[in-house]
Protein backbone atom coordinates (compact mmCIF):
# COMPACT_ATOMS: atom_id res chain seq x y z
CA UNK A 1 0.00 0.00 0.00
CA UNK A 2 1.36 3.42 -1.00
CA UNK A 3 2.31 5.87 1.72
CA UNK A 4 0.46 9.17 1.92
CA UNK A 5 2.74 12.21 1.83
CA UNK A 6 1.42 15.67 2.71
CA UNK A 7 3.18 19.04 2.64
CA UNK A 8 1.99 22.52 3.61
CA UNK A 9 3.11 26.07 2.86
CA UNK A 10 1.65 29.55 3.20
CA UNK A 11 2.67 32.89 1.70
CA UNK A 12 1.41 36.33 2.66
CA UNK A 13 -0.12 38.33 -0.20
CA UNK A 14 -0.43 41.60 1.73
CA UNK A 15 1.27 44.23 -0.47
CA UNK A 16 3.14 47.27 0.80
CA UNK A 17 0.79 49.71 -0.93
CA UNK A 18 -2.98 50.28 -0.85
CA UNK A 19 -5.05 48.04 -3.12
CA UNK A 20 -8.39 48.43 -4.79
CA UNK A 21 -10.81 46.09 -3.06
CA UNK A 22 -12.58 43.95 -5.60
CA UNK A 23 -16.35 43.63 -5.68
CA UNK A 24 -19.49 45.64 -4.90
CA UNK A 25 -19.18 47.31 -8.34
CA UNK A 26 -17.78 50.57 -7.03
CA UNK A 27 -14.30 51.68 -6.09
CA UNK A 28 -12.97 51.02 -2.60
CA UNK A 29 -9.33 51.62 -1.68
CA UNK A 30 -7.78 49.81 1.30
CA UNK A 31 -6.76 51.92 4.30
CA UNK A 32 -5.36 49.21 6.59
CA UNK A 33 -5.10 45.44 7.13
CA UNK A 34 -7.76 43.85 9.35
CA UNK A 35 -6.54 40.25 8.95
CA UNK A 36 -3.69 38.96 6.82
CA UNK A 37 -4.50 37.62 3.36
CA UNK A 38 -2.52 34.60 2.21
CA UNK A 39 -2.20 31.78 -0.30
CA UNK A 40 -2.14 28.35 1.38
CA UNK A 41 -0.87 25.28 -0.45
CA UNK A 42 -1.30 21.58 0.34
CA UNK A 43 0.78 19.07 -1.62
CA UNK A 44 -0.38 15.46 -1.80
CA UNK A 45 1.51 12.40 -3.05
CA UNK A 46 0.52 8.75 -2.93
CA UNK A 47 2.28 6.26 -5.16
CA UNK A 48 2.34 7.69 -8.68
CA UNK A 49 -0.38 10.26 -7.97
CA UNK A 50 0.34 13.88 -7.08
CA UNK A 51 -1.69 17.05 -6.54
CA UNK A 52 -1.17 20.52 -5.13
CA UNK A 53 -4.24 22.45 -3.96
CA UNK A 54 -3.86 26.19 -3.37
CA UNK A 55 -6.45 28.30 -1.55
CA UNK A 56 -6.21 32.05 -2.21
CA UNK A 57 -7.69 34.83 -0.09
CA UNK A 58 -9.08 36.53 -3.21
CA UNK A 59 -12.48 37.20 -4.72
CA UNK A 60 -11.75 34.83 -7.61
CA UNK A 61 -9.02 33.12 -9.62
CA UNK A 62 -8.99 34.08 -13.28
CA UNK A 63 -7.77 31.88 -16.12
CA UNK A 64 -4.89 34.34 -16.59
CA UNK A 65 -3.82 34.07 -12.94
CA UNK A 66 -3.95 30.26 -12.95
CA UNK A 67 -1.99 30.02 -16.20
CA UNK A 68 0.67 32.48 -15.04
CA UNK A 69 1.06 30.80 -11.62
CA UNK A 70 1.53 27.39 -13.27
CA UNK A 71 4.03 28.88 -15.70
CA UNK A 72 6.03 30.43 -12.86
CA UNK A 73 5.91 27.15 -10.93
CA UNK A 74 7.50 25.33 -13.87
CA UNK A 75 10.18 28.04 -14.20
CA UNK A 76 10.97 27.64 -10.48
CA UNK A 77 11.81 24.00 -11.16
CA UNK A 78 8.58 22.58 -9.75
CA UNK A 79 8.34 18.80 -10.04
CA UNK A 80 4.56 18.37 -10.29
CA UNK A 81 2.81 18.59 -13.66
CA UNK A 82 1.30 22.11 -13.79
CA UNK A 83 -2.18 20.82 -14.67
CA UNK A 84 -2.19 19.05 -11.29
CA UNK A 85 -2.03 22.36 -9.44
CA UNK A 86 -5.60 23.30 -8.43
CA UNK A 87 -6.07 26.97 -7.55
CA UNK A 88 -9.22 28.36 -5.92
CA UNK A 89 -10.42 31.43 -4.03
CA UNK A 90 -12.47 32.01 -0.87
CA UNK A 91 -14.45 34.83 -2.57
CA UNK A 92 -13.75 37.69 -0.20
CA UNK A 93 -14.70 41.24 -1.18
CA UNK A 94 -11.97 42.67 1.06
CA UNK A 95 -8.97 41.51 -0.98
CA UNK A 96 -7.05 42.98 -3.88
CA UNK A 97 -8.16 43.23 -7.45
CA UNK A 98 -5.66 42.26 -10.13
CA UNK A 99 -5.44 42.30 -13.90
CA UNK A 100 -8.24 44.37 -15.46
CA UNK A 101 -10.16 46.25 -12.70
CA UNK A 102 -13.62 44.76 -12.18
CA UNK A 103 -15.40 48.03 -11.56
CA UNK A 104 -18.13 49.66 -13.59
CA UNK A 105 -16.77 51.51 -16.60
CA UNK A 106 -16.76 55.28 -16.77
CA UNK A 107 -19.27 55.14 -19.63
CA UNK A 108 -21.82 53.26 -17.50
CA UNK A 109 -21.26 55.38 -14.40
CA UNK A 110 -21.54 58.63 -16.35
CA UNK A 111 -25.12 57.69 -17.31
CA UNK A 112 -26.13 58.06 -13.66
CA UNK A 113 -24.47 61.45 -13.12
CA UNK A 114 -26.07 64.86 -13.75
CA UNK A 115 -25.30 66.60 -17.03
CA UNK A 116 -21.85 68.10 -17.07
CA UNK A 117 -20.54 65.77 -14.36
CA UNK A 118 -17.97 63.13 -15.22
CA UNK A 119 -16.93 60.10 -13.19
CA UNK A 120 -13.30 60.07 -12.10
CA UNK A 121 -11.67 56.70 -11.42
CA UNK A 122 -9.28 56.72 -8.47
CA UNK A 123 -8.04 53.26 -9.40
CA UNK A 124 -7.22 54.13 -13.00
CA UNK A 125 -5.62 57.49 -12.27
CA UNK A 126 -3.52 56.72 -9.18
CA UNK A 127 -0.05 55.21 -9.44
CA UNK A 128 0.06 54.53 -5.70
CA UNK A 129 -2.54 51.76 -5.81
CA UNK A 130 -1.26 48.19 -6.16
CA UNK A 131 -3.27 46.84 -9.10
CA UNK A 132 -3.37 45.54 -12.65
CA UNK A 133 -0.54 43.55 -14.17
CA UNK A 134 1.76 44.34 -11.24
CA UNK A 135 -0.71 42.68 -8.83
CA UNK A 136 -1.23 39.77 -11.24
CA UNK A 137 2.52 39.06 -11.39
CA UNK A 138 2.84 39.38 -7.60
CA UNK A 139 -0.01 36.94 -6.90
CA UNK A 140 1.14 34.39 -9.49
CA UNK A 141 4.65 34.43 -7.99
CA UNK A 142 3.29 33.88 -4.46
CA UNK A 143 1.02 31.02 -5.58
CA UNK A 144 3.86 29.30 -7.42
CA UNK A 145 6.21 29.73 -4.45
CA UNK A 146 3.68 28.31 -1.98
CA UNK A 147 3.04 25.33 -4.27
CA UNK A 148 6.76 24.62 -4.60
CA UNK A 149 7.42 24.93 -0.85
CA UNK A 150 4.47 22.66 -0.01
CA UNK A 151 5.76 19.97 -2.34
CA UNK A 152 9.26 20.19 -0.86
CA UNK A 153 7.82 19.98 2.68
CA UNK A 154 5.80 16.79 2.16
CA UNK A 155 6.20 14.02 4.72
CA UNK A 156 4.43 10.81 5.65
CA UNK A 157 1.00 11.60 7.00
CA UNK A 158 -2.28 10.26 8.33
CA UNK A 159 -5.77 11.68 8.00
CA UNK A 160 -9.21 11.52 9.60
CA UNK A 161 -12.57 12.59 8.19
CA UNK A 162 -15.08 14.64 10.16
CA UNK A 163 -18.50 16.12 9.54
CA UNK A 164 -20.42 18.82 11.37
CA UNK A 165 -23.19 21.31 10.85
CA UNK A 166 -23.39 25.08 11.20
CA UNK A 167 -25.70 27.56 9.54
CA UNK A 168 -23.09 29.77 7.90
CA UNK A 169 -24.81 30.97 4.76
CA UNK A 170 -28.05 31.08 2.81
CA UNK A 171 -29.21 31.78 -0.73
CA UNK A 172 -29.59 35.48 -1.53
CA UNK A 173 -31.97 35.08 -4.48
CA UNK A 174 -35.62 35.80 -3.72
CA UNK A 175 -38.41 34.48 -5.99
CA UNK A 176 -41.77 36.07 -6.79
CA UNK A 177 -45.08 34.76 -8.15
CA UNK A 178 -44.50 36.31 -11.60
CA UNK A 179 -41.60 33.92 -12.13
CA UNK A 180 -38.88 36.51 -11.49
CA UNK A 181 -36.03 36.30 -9.01
CA UNK A 182 -33.76 38.98 -7.58
CA UNK A 183 -30.49 39.06 -5.70
CA UNK A 184 -31.06 40.60 -2.25
CA UNK A 185 -34.77 40.80 -3.11
CA UNK A 186 -37.34 41.81 -0.50
CA UNK A 187 -39.03 38.76 1.00
CA UNK A 188 -41.44 41.00 2.93
CA UNK A 189 -43.54 41.36 -0.20
CA UNK A 190 -47.02 40.06 -1.03
CA UNK A 191 -45.63 38.49 -4.22
CA UNK A 192 -42.81 36.61 -2.45
CA UNK A 193 -42.93 32.84 -3.00
CA UNK A 194 -39.66 31.29 -1.85
CA UNK A 195 -35.89 31.55 -1.61
CA UNK A 196 -34.49 30.27 -4.91
CA UNK A 197 -31.86 27.88 -3.54
CA UNK A 198 -31.64 25.49 -0.63
CA UNK A 199 -29.43 25.68 2.44
CA UNK A 200 -26.37 23.50 2.90
CA UNK A 201 -25.29 23.57 6.55
CA UNK A 202 -22.85 20.67 6.22
CA UNK A 203 -19.16 21.16 7.02
CA UNK A 204 -16.94 18.45 5.53
CA UNK A 205 -13.46 18.25 7.04
CA UNK A 206 -10.26 16.27 6.55
CA UNK A 207 -7.72 16.55 9.38
CA UNK A 208 -4.10 15.75 8.50
CA UNK A 209 -1.54 14.57 11.04
CA UNK A 210 2.13 13.61 10.99
CA UNK A 211 3.15 10.14 12.13
CA UNK A 212 3.35 11.39 15.73
CA UNK A 213 -0.35 12.33 15.49
CA UNK A 214 0.40 16.04 15.54
CA UNK A 215 -2.11 18.08 13.53
CA UNK A 216 -0.48 19.65 10.46
CA UNK A 217 -3.48 21.13 8.64
CA UNK A 218 -7.15 20.92 7.79
CA UNK A 219 -9.00 20.86 4.49
CA UNK A 220 -12.48 22.34 4.97
CA UNK A 221 -15.45 22.42 2.62
CA UNK A 222 -18.09 24.98 3.61
CA UNK A 223 -20.96 26.09 1.38
CA UNK A 224 -20.51 29.77 2.14
CA UNK A 225 -18.34 32.39 0.39
CA UNK A 226 -16.22 34.71 2.52
CA UNK A 227 -18.75 37.53 2.38
CA UNK A 228 -19.46 38.24 6.03
CA UNK A 229 -17.57 41.52 5.54
CA UNK A 230 -18.74 43.76 2.72
CA UNK A 231 -18.53 47.47 1.82
CA UNK A 232 -15.43 47.97 4.01
CA UNK A 233 -12.17 49.80 3.31
CA UNK A 234 -9.67 47.34 4.80
CA UNK A 235 -7.83 44.22 3.63
CA UNK A 236 -9.18 41.04 5.19
CA UNK A 237 -9.56 37.29 4.64
CA UNK A 238 -13.09 37.71 6.03
CA UNK A 239 -14.21 34.97 8.44
CA UNK A 240 -11.42 32.68 7.21
CA UNK A 241 -8.89 35.11 8.68
CA UNK A 242 -10.25 34.41 12.16
CA UNK A 243 -10.60 30.68 11.47
CA UNK A 244 -6.91 30.49 10.52
CA UNK A 245 -5.83 32.52 13.55
CA UNK A 246 -7.70 30.14 15.82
Amino acid sequence: MSKLLIGWAEESIVPERPVYLQGQLYERISKYVETEITVTAMAVESGSEQMIAVSCDLVSTSAALIALAREKYVKMGGEVAPEKIIIGAIHTHTSMGYGVPRVLTKEILNEFLPDGKKYTSIVEESNDIFKGEEALEFLAEKIALAAKKAWEARQEAQYANAFGRAVVGHCRRVCYDDGSAKMWGDSNDANFTQIEGGNDSGIELIYFFDMNKKLTGIMANIACPAQVLEHHDFISADYWGYVKEN
